[in-house]
């Protein structure tokens, strides 16, 4: 009889039959022992078990929404607007870059007051590097498969060395599925990657490339990796870190504009004045609205 006492379960077997039920009547759990990703892994497991339960095989719309797992990684979204740079030579980069925006929209709407500055764009950095002069923070997205370094012109290293120079975030997407081109990190040491990237002062792979699995709940994750690797803010955080976030963000904009290329007749000071004038009065006035509010 189960907890309710509404009744056996019906043509119930003992432990042999609840674990047929969850890891061989469906398809399988993908197991990652990697922090979030294993939790994700776990609740996977749990809710199996649970929806296999005499209670919620009554009442299976309880579960509808699936279950929280203290410690998942929450939605995230933006405090300004941001844009996505994609190499055009990056297979897959943009499909990869479209997850990402949308990933990106969840979170603002689970978030519409503090992230509805928190527009997400995609264009193509082969035009974008020459000219950076709009209002977004730039990121650098960087699809690795076993096909990465293997453009003809060698392209995407040039564009990736040109960021880094530029001091743009290079968000490393590491895919994790064979048959899309998933292979070992390792690989990219073994004689792929062009040597100027692996040395002072570019050193690429210090920073963690994040894994993208296949699986629809892992998946999830890795997106919301991603995006807290561009500067995103989980959607519950509290208004000092949006403050935070958003004082980065105007500060990464205003470097940006500071090392465009000069217009005809325009000085440098005055590009560095227009910048301040432009960006560092808003930061400075959202300093003190900070410290109005909480300093006193």
């Amino acid at each position: 009889v189960d907890d309710a006492g509404l009744g056996t379960y019906p043509s119930y077997l003992g432990p042999a039959e609840m674990v047929f039920r969850i890891f061989e009547k469906e398809d399988p759990i993908l197991w990652v022992r990697v922090n979030a990703f294993q939790l994700e892994s776990l609740k996977s497991i749990a809710l199996r078990m649970l929806r296999h339960s005499p209670y919620y095989m009554r009442s299976p719309n309880i579960l509808t929404a699936g279950a929280m797992v203290p410690g998942e990684v929450p939605p995230y979204a933006f405090v300004g607007p941001v844009t996505i740079l994609v190499c055009r030579d990056n297979d897959g980069a943009w499909s990869v870059a479209e997850e990402v925006q949308e990933a990106a929209k969840t979170g603002r709407a689970l978030a519409p007051k503090v992230a509805k500055d928190g527009v997400v764009a995609i264009r193509e950095a082969d035009d974008a590097l020459e000219n950076l002069v709009d209002d977004s923070r730039h990121v650098l997205l960087l699809y690795m498969t076993d096909r990465l370094w293997y453009d003809q012109d060698g392209t995407v290293a040039r564009l990736v060395q040109a960021a880094m120079d530029r001091k743009i975030t290079i968000a490393m997407v590491h895919e994790q599925t064979p048959t899309l081109g998933g292979c070992p990190f390792s690989t990219f040491f073994q004689g792929q990657t062009p040597q100027v990237l692996l040395q002072p002062p570019y050193s690429l792979y210090n920073a963690l490339a994040i894994p993208l699995y296949g699986s629809p709940e892992h998946r999830k994750v890795s997106l919301r990796h991603v995006l807290r690797r561009m500067g995103a803010a989980p959607c519950d955080a509290g208004l000092l870190w949006r403050k935070q976030k958003q004082l980065l963000h105007f500060m990464s904009v205003a470097r940006l504009v500071r090392r465009r290329p000069l217009q005809q007749g325009e000085s440098r000071d005055s590009q560095s004045r227009r910048s301040w004038n432009r960006y560092g009065q808003s930061d400075r006035d959202s300093g003190r609205q900070s410290w109005n509010r909480y300093g006193q």
